[in-house]
Formats: C-alpha cells, sequence, structure tokens
C-alpha cells in the first residue's frame, strides 16, 4: 500500500482532490482545515492538551466539517489501490443517472445490415466510378439485469465518546470506509453474478470422455465448461474461444482445487514388462493443452460444492458481460458530519453537539452510489457440483 503522502502527490489540487470534494458548501476553507489538522495531529502525538482543545472545537464550532473533510481526503486517494482486487473480475461503467442501464451497439447478427455488407459481414466490393452502397445499424436493445443503488450507513456517537476518546474514534473512520466501500461493491456485483444461472449440461470431450450436467468442480468439468461456453450463441452466433477466465468457489476451495491441478494430466500406468505389481505417473500432454487460462477466485457467495467459470473482464471480443455502475459526479464514497443544527446569530455552523435537544448526540453519514449489471447469463457457466458422476 502506497503512504498517503505519495498518492496526493499525483493531484494538482490537494484540498480538493482535483474537484473531486467541494468544502466549500460545508464552509470549510484550507486554514481551519490545516489548523485541524495540525491539532489532531498534535493529539494522536499524546498531547493531552490538544486531545481537550480537539473535543471542545467539536462540541462547540464547525471544526467537524473541517475534519470530515481531511477523512475524504485521506480516504479516496486510497480508493483505487483497495478495489484493486475487482479489476480482473468486473468491468467498469459509469451511467449519467438511476435509469436502467442500456447496451445500444451493433448487436444484430452481424452489426450492419443492408447492400453494403455480405452475407459474411465483410463490406462490400466497390467498384471503380460507383456509389458506396448505404448501410444501416442494427442498434436494437437487449434485456439484462441492472441496478444502481444509493447506499448509505450512519455513524453514530454520544458526546461522552467524543470527549473520552476523540482521536481513537478519527484515527478508525478511514479503514472503516474503505472496508466499508469493498463489501458494498462486492455484494452489488455478486447481486448481479446470481442472476447468471445458465447450468453446465453434459459435455462430450474429444476423448469422448462425458462430463455429466451440473458436474462437480474438477479439472475435466472446468475443461467441459469451456467447450460448452464456446459452442452457446448470442444473436446467431457462436461465443468463441475466449483466452482468460475467472473461477469462482466458495472459501475454503482454493486449495483443494489446486491440488487437483498439480495432479490433472497425470494418470496411472502400468509400466511394460513390469508386471501388475509397478505403476508409473505419466503425463498427458493432449488433456492438459485443452485446461483454459483461469484465475481461481474464492468469494463466499458460492456456497458449497457450486462454482462458476465466468470470462474475465475485456476478453469477450468488446462485448461486456458483467460491470460495476458508478454514478457519473458521485463516483467516489461521501462522508459528511450531520449538518442540520442550523446557523448561529452571528453566523457560522452551530458545533455538532449544539443541534440536538433530546440527547447529546451526533453523526456521521456515509454514501455511497453503486451497482452492477449482467448483460449476458450466457456468457456464464454455473454448476451447482452436486453431480459426481
Amino acid at each position: 500500500m502506497a503512504d498517503l503522502k505519495s498518492l496526493l502527490e499525483g493531484y494538482n489540487d490537494q484540498f480538493t482532490l482535483d474537484g473531486k470534494l467541494n468544502p466549500a458548501q460545508f464552509g470549510v476553507t484550507q486554514e481551519k482545515a490545516l489548523f485541524v489538522k495540525g491539532l489532531y495531529e498534535k493529539a494522536r502525538g499524546g498531547s493531552r492538551v490538544a486531545e481537550a482543545q480537539l473535543a471542545e472545537l467539536f462540541a462547540s464550532t464547525d471544526a467537524s466539517f473541517s475534519m470530515t473533510h481531511l477523512i475524504n481526503i485521506e480516504t479516496i486517494p486510497q480508493l483505487p489501490e483497495e478495489l484493486e482486487e475487482f479489476d480482473g473480475l468486473v468491468g467498469k461503467r459509469t451511467v449519467k443517472d438511476f435509469n436502467p442501464v442500456v447496451l445500444r451497439s451493433l448487436l444484430g447478427q452481424r452489426g450492419v445490415k443492408g447492400a453494403g455488407v455480405n452475407a459474411d459481414g465483410s463490406a462490400a466490393i466497390v467498384p471503380e466510378g460507383t456509389p458506396y452502397p448505404i448501410v444501416t445499424v442494427d442498434s436494437s436493445e437487449e434485456s439484462f439485469y441492472s441496478k444502481l443503488n444509493k447506499r448509505g450507513v450512519q455513524f453514530d456517537w454520544t458526546w461522552e465518546a467524543w470527549i473520552n476518546d476523540i482521536v481513537g474514534e478519527l484515527e478508525a473512520m478511514p479503514e472503516q470506509i474503505l472496508t466499508l466501500t469493498k463489501d458494498t461493491i462486492h455484494a452489488e456485483i455478486f447481486d448481479a453474478l446470481d442472476q447468471a444461472n445458465v447450468q453446465l449440461g453434459s459435455v462430450t470431450l474429444p476423448d469422448e470422455t462425458v462430463i455429466a450436467p451440473n458436474a462437480a468442480l474438477s479439472p475435466l468439468a472446468v475443461i467441459a465448461a469451456a467447450v460448452e461456453l464456446e459452442n452457446r450463441t448470442i444473436n446467431g452466433r457462436k461465443i468463441g474461444q475466449i483466452s482468460a477466465f475467472n473461477l469462482l468457489v466458495a472459501p475454503g476451495q482454493k486449495r483443494f482445487f489446486e491440488y487437483k491441478l498439480a495432479e490433472f494430466g497425470r494418470v496411472i500406468t502400468v509400466q511394460e514388462g513390469a508386471g501388475d505389481g509397478q505403476k508409473i505417473l505419466a503425463p498427458d500432454t493432449i488433456l492438459s493443452s485443452m485446461m483454459p487460462n483461469i484465475t481461481i477466485v474464492e468469494t463466499e457467495r458460492m456456497v458449497g460444492p457450486a462454482w462458476k467459470l465466468v470470462p474475465k473482464p475485456g476478453t469477450t471480443k468488446g462485448r461486456p458481460v458483467w460491470e460495476r455502475l458508478s454514478l457519473r459526479g458521485y463516483e467516489n464514497p461521501e462522508l459528511r458530519v450531520r449538518n442540520d443544527q442550523g446557523f448561529l446569530p452571528g453566523g457560522g455552523k452551530v458545533g455538532l453537539f449544539e443541534g440536538g435537544f433530546v440527547a447529546d448526540t451526533s453523526s456521521l453519514r456515509y454514501r455511497f452510489i453503486t451497482g452492477a449489471v449482467l448483460w449476458e447469463p450466457k456468457f456464464i457457466v454455473a454448476s451447482d457440483g452436486d453431480n459426481q458422476a
């Protein structure tokens, strides 16, 4: 993990993170933020005086808005590195609103149609001196699963908690936000993937080995899944070969499958002339050559023996399969302090704990807009893994 100072050096304006944050709307200035930051660092360093001053400022001034802005500055630059685990798993798409996402592209059998294309989809020959033939683009829409949600939580504290351990409460916040963001994205993308339920059927491999439907996880079953997937059709065209997959399994299953892979292709044979009592392991390079390029991924969204074979992003010839969604202008999580306390008669926000009347409590609010889309279930092979035959 890169340190925060190095991450911030990638921004021209570190105070607004190049426009990702808008501190002015909460009355936060660089001068206020730097003052609160200095006090916070002294408190972290063990200064009891600074800790007491910080707690007092939070309780009676608008210092909470500056501190919340500083937490955002610390959290957001760390997100890309924290979310790298999703990059090789699922694609990304930014949308403009909460309406269902739409894939408008060349979705017909050949994408374009008319006199300008031949039966094989190639461009027609244009004789010398003749006009170019006209084609039209088939940009129909397909059905798919998608949703974009506003998710969030509220962190509540009592006045006593801030007084007793304000430094501890603030120190924990960035890590809590990063973990919460990763878990939220994970939930959304797997809500989408759960819709992929096109099960593995019976597949006959080239050596006449028959893999049963919903086969248990094994190297041969993975080969069968890749073979079946390549022969599935979408809009009348076969999917064809895919260069790399993610193999999704339940927690605890990765090591066992890696063991099976290590043994795969090594078959027990009788050594000629040695009698039945002596056997050796010999590699079967023909079967091994059919094993697809896979990355094994454990996730708690897979249960028991179930598994799924999912193409990696960018391997499906320009056609997306599974993507996580962001809302334009709201790509990052946002942390705000409760700001409904109103304003003092002389100007400025009412203190963090002065706005409530019933109890001495206050809140920080986490908001994150994210979602996912499953464009085409046929690109994913699922198996319950309950068939050992």
